[in-house]
């Protein structure tokens, strides 16, 4: 079986030799044409590349890039040196200066109550509001007067009685004189036997009672002293109650005493009020004030200038004319209110401007600010760091120092070193420094002069 197996293997394998001899492998090209293709790819190549040698040799030289200063188009503003002030601006509110309760000073039946003394209504000085039943008072005056009179007529009396009385003790001082005369002479007599001791003892007599005469007259005139004293006292007692019966009387019509504006009204025709109860309230048309409040700083600016006295102007903006009305600041609050802040001051208002305020409007107010000789007003953006600007000398930004010392919303107040009609740059660049290219805006050289590439760039920065 091995040996038939081994046969077998080794007639194929002397077939296949034999095959293998009548069919060698094919080949696909040969040397020769393998070097011509080389050489016709490196001609293809070198033709390439010397046309692309030509092409860049060919190309046109560029134009050298020249290096052009930028410059910037700015607006600019003449320096005008002059008196600038920066007005304060603030807000407040109306108040009222003076404001009366209107209260009885008598009891009794309200008999009537004008129409105008109605809660906003404005009333004239010296107008009737209420009236109160006089009848009790008109007597109470008639009493008092009658009380007068018979007090005058008293004291006259006393007058009279003791000018009567001072007649009468020159009289007794006449009479007493004559008895002492009288008795010198009877006493003269007895000694030369003329007369008896009886004489002079009668005579003597009559000077004691006339002595006796001349002393009650004396006395009764100080009664009479008294009396008129007395007289007097009642008189002064019963003016005064004839002028208290005259003010009681009064004081039933009730008036405005001022002109105002009926704030409340708490009475009615046919009832009864009380003594010192309160009827309404009014408030002086010619005494608004208006509080507002600065701030510190603010404060400090008007303070040193001169506070008290400084004009403003309050606006009270209402469709569809606004209410403008002059004042003055009149006063400070007595402390500062830690929860607002700044400090608060109040402006008396022009009395014949502010009839058509009312209180508790809120209003705004421009306050007159301290004026300020020989600076300048230019525009915030043209101002860097707080103390410097830019001005235009030849073509070219300058840096001029200035001195800020007030500002004006968008505007500032300045001090500065430079020459009046130099020009200011107002407008802000970010590339700002001394030196630097500008044009002033709408003075920039015509297109085709210089704009294109190499003319006027960069514009606003």
């Amino acid at each position: 079986m091995e040996k038939s197996e081994s046969a077998a293997f080794e007639r194929q394998t002397v077939h296949a030799g034999h095959k293998a001899d009548r069919d060698p492998a094919p080949r696909r090209f040969g040397p020769l044409s393998a070097l011509v293709r080389i050489v016709i790819a490196l001609a293809i190549v070198g033709a390439a590349g010397y046309q692309a040698i030509s092409w860049i040799s060919d190309r046109p030289e560029p134009p050298a890039r020249q290096n052009r200063e930028r410059t910037f188009t700015v607006a600019a503003a003449d320096a005008a040196f002059g008196t600038h002030r920066a007005d304060i601006s603030t807000y407040g509110q109306v108040a009222t200066a003076s404001t009366v309760g209107l209260r009885s000073q008598v009891q009794g039946r309200v008999v009537s109550v004008s129409d105008a003394f109605a809660v906003g209504n404005r009333v004239s000085e010296g107008d009737v509001l209420v009236e109160i039943d006089a009848f009790a008072y008109e007597g109470a005056l008639i009493e008092a007067q009658a009380n007068l009179a018979n007090a005058e007529l008293t004291l006259s009396e006393a007058r009279q009685a003791r000018a009567l009385e001072e007649q009468n003790i020159e009289t007794a001082e006449a009479a007493l004189e004559a008895a002492q005369t009288d008795l010198e002479r009877a006493r003269s007599l007895v000694q030369s036997g003329a007369a008896t001791q009886q004489t002079v003892d009668t005579r003597a007599l009559t000077v004691a009672e006339r002595r006796q005469a001349l002393n009650e007259r004396q006395s009764n005139l100080f009664t009479l002293d008294a009396e008129i004293t007395r007289a007097a006292a009642a008189i002064e007692q019963a003016r005064w109650q004839v002028e208290t019966a005259q003010r009681d009387l009064e004081s039933t019509t009730i008036r405005a005493p001022f002109d105002g504006v009926v704030t409340e009204r708490l009475v009615t025709a046919g009832g009864f009020v009380s003594a010192n109860e309160e009827m309404g309230g009014l408030y002086d048309v010619s005494a608004l004030d208006v509080s507002f409040t600065v701030s510190d700083r603010q404060y400090g600016q008007l303070s040193a200038a001169g506070l008290e006295g400084r004009p403003l102007v309050i606006r009270w903006d209402i469709d569809a004319a606004p209410v403008d009305v002059p004042g003055t600041i009149s006063r400070t609050a007595a402390q500062v209110e830690s929860s607002t802040g700044g400090v608060t001051l109040f402006a008396s208002l022009d009395p014949q401007q502010a009839s058509r305020l009312r209180p508790g409007a809120f209003v705004s107010v421009a306050i007159e600010g301290i004026a300020h000789e020989d600076t300048l007003r230019i525009p915030e953006t043209a101002v860097y760091d707080d103390d410097h600007i830019y001005v235009i000398r030849e073509g070219r930004m300058a840096r001029a120092d200035v001195e800020i010392v007030a500002r004006d919303n968008a505007h500032l107040i300045v001090d500065a070193d430079i020459a009046p009609g130099e020009r200011i740059i107002t407008t802000r660049l970010s590339q700002a420094g001394d030196g630097v290219a500008v044009v002033v805006e709408g003075e920039e050289p015509e297109a085709g002069g210089g704009g294109g590439p190499g003319g006027w760039g960069g514009g606003r920065p």
